[in-house]
């Protein structure tokens, strides 16, 4: 098997997991007595953990080596799973939210730093822009099958309702067992083209100073206007289709059939994506697919409609995934191994945070304005974040010399 498919295999493997445990993973501790801000509570304990760990955990990928920190967040996974199924309270809830935010955070950035540096060892570094976007469409259809396999599950789950929203639990654990044996033998160490890494500490200090130097700091700036963005797209959808529907209930279930349909949409558009990407290019693509999604929003922003709401509801998704893989591809042109996974994770803590923030900024506007007007302003915040991807693409003199 080539690089390229070890990749997407275990990549596939990581994210049907978690496909698994969408359809459940609020389900399951409102069915054991939790309230709904209860759940939050202790979801936020997620959220904490990935961003005090994604930086040092992508510094640690980078000195200790791809491999390990990969199986290490493999470990976690199940350990967070594990917690999961035992769990009875709101503190043993948010335990397993915490260890499965370590989890997030040991994962980003090691397996896909992995690839990249296989495929520039190998003098393969043409085909990685087209490699990232194949595997936005893997993670998409890996999600889509997990939570149709769960859904078709607890359709025909002869138990009850507290052990059939347990079992998409104990399935995972078992293909994160599966994903960590692939990973001993699929992902061998790479040559690295420097001299040894430095230590962890070094690693994150100087990861930190590039992403935020010269090289990075455009393509730093968008990924957090695009987190912005995409809190709107999540927050906002649910509350512009309720406008045009009878109650909630039917509004919900609506909406779990149009984001059903989208999550195949984003691995076509992958699909896609993956063969344009070998003509055009990263930095012309990424610039095209940010401004589509802005023209997505604003869509979704001004229609009279349920019918010109979904359209643009599947126009982000449709470019979304595609946006991140060429997005990436012109990160890892920036950098070289030795801070790859720093780098990755830099942005993807940037992402992360912008979100939480845009979630509170645009749920504010939508209260005080409405949701259509904090559609309009994630719109415009993805459109400025489309520029600046393109002003990186310009930049002369920044690309890392193999």
């Amino acid at each position: 098997m080539g690089v390229r498919g070890r990749f997407l295999l275990l990549l596939g493997l990581r994210w049907l997991a978690t496909g698994l445990l969408m359809p459940v993973s609020l389900l399951l501790p409102l069915e054991r007595g939790l309230t709904i801000a209860e759940v939050g509570l202790a979801m936020a304990a997620q959220g904490v953990v990935v961003l005090v760990m994604e930086i040092p955990s992508g510094a640690l990928a980078d000195s200790w080596g791809r491999r390990p920190v990969f199986i290490a967040s493999g470990v976690a996974a199940i350990a967070a799973y594990g917690l999961t199924l035992v769990a009875q309270s709101v503190l043993a809830f948010a335990l397993a939210w915490a260890v499965s935010g370590l989890f997030r955070a040991l994962d980003s950035g090691a397996l896909e730093s992995w690839f990249v540096d296989a495929e520039n060892a190998r003098g393969a570094s043409d085909e990685v822009p087209s490699a990232l976007a194949l595997a936005g469409g893997v993670i998409s259809g890996a999600i889509a099958v997990g939570s149709v396999l769960t859904a078709g599950l607890l359709y025909v789950a002869p138990w009850s309702d507290g052990v059939a929203l347990a079992v998409p639990y104990t399935l995972s654990i078992a293909i994160v067992v599966v994903q960590i044996g692939c990973a001993r033998l699929l992902m061998e160490s790479v040559q690295h083209t420097e001299e040894a890494a430095p230590g962890w500490r070094a690693t994150l200090v100087s990861g930190v100073r590039i992403a935020f130097g010269r090289r990075l700091r455009l393509l730093t700036a968008a990924m957090l206007l695009c987190g912005v963005a995409v809190a709107g797209l999540e927050l906002l959808m649910p509350v512009r289709l309720a406008e045009f529907s009878s109650d909630t209930s039917s509004a919900g279930t609506v909406l779990g059939i149009v984001s059903s349909i989208a999550w195949g949409l984003a691995a076509l558009g992958a699909t896609v994506a993956s063969r344009v990407l070998r003509e055009v290019g990263p930095g012309v693509l990424a610039p095209i697919l940010g401004a589509a999604e802005a023209i997505g929003l604003a869509i979704m922003a001004i229609a009279g409609g349920p019918v010109a709401l979904i359209a643009g509801f599947w126009l982000c998704y449709l470019v979304h995934t595609s946006f991140g893989a060429a997005y990436n591809a012109l990160v890892h042109d920036r950098v070289t191994e030795a801070n790859r996974a720093t780098a990755l994770s830099v942005t993807s803590m940037a992402f992360l945070g912008s979100a939480s923030a845009g979630g509170v900024a645009l749920g504010f506007v939508a209260g005080e304005l409405s949701a259509a007007w904090a559609l309009v302003t994630a719109a415009a915040v993805m459109l400025l974040a489309a520029v600046l991807v393109a002003g990186a693409a310009r930049q002369r003199g920044v690309t890392v010399q193999r």
